[in-house]
């Protein structure tokens, strides 16, 4: 063997021996690291919101901040329409001051509405098919429309359209039917 072999063979490198079973452990002990340091970091960071989602009070915080996105959004787009709140609301029903409009679909309102309520999709209200001063004459009347709450903008087509055709009285129930219904007050199926 000259000398030239020799120094090549000496020069190999010595790790060419290496387990690739070794090299894969190596890889997934370091992902498994990171993955374990990213959900303590997530839950480090966010540990106020998975607080409030084991004690129960996350869906009615992110239902509030619905509930104000969508007044927000009212009062830019539909000036004049007011907001009530299910207490609120409530007590106009025990006391028969005020007729409430479901804004959802047929169906849905065939499913389950407000007990005593009148279904009016905004569609056939817009369409001229419900014609409002049939079912409620009176333009003065306390008219409360509601949908599904949240981000349902139904509620809101209807309270403009009705003040645009002179209704005076109008206040959208913005927890709508899931907020009537989760508070158990009346509702019909």
């Amino acid at each position: 063997m000259s000398i030239m072999q020799q120094t090549k063979t000496d020069s190999a490198p010595k790790h060419s021996h290496r387990n690739p079973d070794l090299s894969w452990r190596l890889i997934i002990k370091d992902c498994l690291y990171f993955i374990a340091l990213a959900i303590l970091l997530g839950g480090v960071l966010n540990f106020s919101i998975l607080a409030d989602a084991f004690n129960g009070s996350l869906t009615g915080k992110i239902q509030q901040n619905q509930l104000e996105s969508l007044k927000a959004k009212s009062q830019q787009i539909y000036a004049g329409i007011s907001f009530i709140d299910l207490t609120a609301a409530k007590q106009l029903y025990d006391d028969k001051l005020a007729v409430f409009l479901d804004a959802r679909t047929l169906n849905q309102y065939k499913t389950a509405h407000i007990a005593g309520s009148i279904s009016m999709p905004p569609r056939e209200l817009l369409m001229g098919i419900t014609d409002p001063s049939k079912v409620v004459p009176d333009k003065k009347t306390v008219l409360i429309a509601y949908c599904d709450g949240g981000e349902c903008e139904l509620s809101l087509d209807i309270a403009r359209e009705l003040s645009s055709q002179g209704y005076q009285n109008i206040f959208v129930l913005g927890e709508g039917y899931p907020g009537w219904e989760t508070a158990g007050y009346p509702i019909d199926k």
